[in-house]
Parts: structure tokens; sequence; C-alpha cells
């Protein structure tokens, strides 16, 4: 996209993804200052900069305060572990389960689970909860870590503080143009706020 200049030439605009590139100061050096040197002049992509900057906040905002569920790759959750937040972590074996809590001071809980991932090219996983049994939610095209052998689950923490104790599963599918196969299913035994007996 272009619109003219004040002086009357076109300037050519940049696109969301040399925005983003250079937000995360992943453009190299050239396309670094090209954009610096654009910026300086151009009011339209620096109000769009300014856009994703809110936005990037936004939902980093929302993520460590645990306002969102994610699913991560395990590089993102050391990173966020080398950056000083307060991670709970439990490791769910191939067709296990772990009982788990949330703590006061916790930031973000993260389920690791094991799962035969080499060859897979899409996993999909089916949530479901004992407080709303019959129903089931659905993700779709998740992260994954074939070398690892895991799938890195966060749930909502400001939710889980407020819930009672409860079941969690979880299945992960392999999804291909064959169609779908169970790769592992996953309970979680979560003990709710004021229930004891975990640490």
């Amino acid at each position: 996209m272009s619109t003219p200049s004040a002086r009357g030439r076109t300037i050519d605009h940049l696109g969301w993804d040399e925005l983003v590139a250079y937000w995360l100061g992943d453009a190299d050096a050239a396309a670094t200052e090209a954009a610096d040197e654009h910026l300086i002049h151009c009011d339209n992509c620096g109000a769009r900069l300014d856009e994703l900057i809110a936005l990037s906040r936004g939902v980093h905002d929302a993520f460590v305060g645990g306002r969102v569920a994610a699913v991560l790759s395990g590089a993102f959750a050391d990173a966020l572990k080398a950056a000083g937040r307060r991670i709970r972590e439990y490791r769910v074996p191939h067709n296990g389960a772990v009982h788990c809590t949330v703590r006061p001071g916790d930031e973000l809980l993260v389920g690791r689970i094991a799962a035969p991932l080499a060859g897979v090219a899409r996993v999909d996983a089916l949530l479901e909860t004992s407080l709303d049994p019959g129903h089931r939610e659905r993700l779709k095209d998740i992260p994954f870590d074939a070398t690892a052998g895991e799938v890195l689950l966060v749930p909502r923490i400001d939710t889980l503080r407020r819930l009672p104790s409860h079941d969690f599963s979880v299945r992960l599918l392999a999804v291909d143009a064959q169609g779908e196969r169970e790769l592992g299913h996953y309970r979680f035994h979560h003990r709710g706020v004021g229930a004891g007996g975990l640490t």
C-alpha cells in the first residue's frame, strides 16, 4: 500500500509482517535501518507500529495475568522461567494422570504432556472437565515439540483459582489426510483452593 507524501512523492508503507519483524527484532540490519528511516517520515506506519505495541502489551498482560489459556512451546516456557515468572509445572506421563493445584504465588500453571509425536504433522486436543460432563472443547492444530515428545498446556490460572476440586481430561489426536488417531489420554486431578493436601 502507498500514499502521497507531503512533498508529492509516493511513500510505500511497511507491511504488517515487516512491522512485526521490526518490533520483535527479527529483521536483519539493513531492514531495520530502512524501517527506522521510514518510520521517521511516515506517520501512518508510526501509528500502526503504536497499535502493534499496544496489542502486544495487552496480550502479554492478559497472558501473564492468567486471563487467557494457551498451548506453548517448551522454549517459550523456558524463556518465561528465565525471565523470573513463577511457573508451577506438572509433568504427565503418556496416558497418565497427575494431582495438581494452584498456589497464591503462582503466575502460570503448565501441564507438560508426554506423547509419541515423531512423524506427526498436526495435533488436535479434546478437552473435558468433570464440572461440565459431556461438553468437549476441541483445540485444532496446536503447537507441539516432536523432538521432546511433549505438548504444553497452560490453563487460565485466574479461572482455576475460583474452581472447586475437579478432574480435567485431555485427549491428543494426530490428524492427517487419512483421518485421526489417538496419541494419548491424560487426566489432571485438580484440588481446589482450600482443599489442602498438595504443595
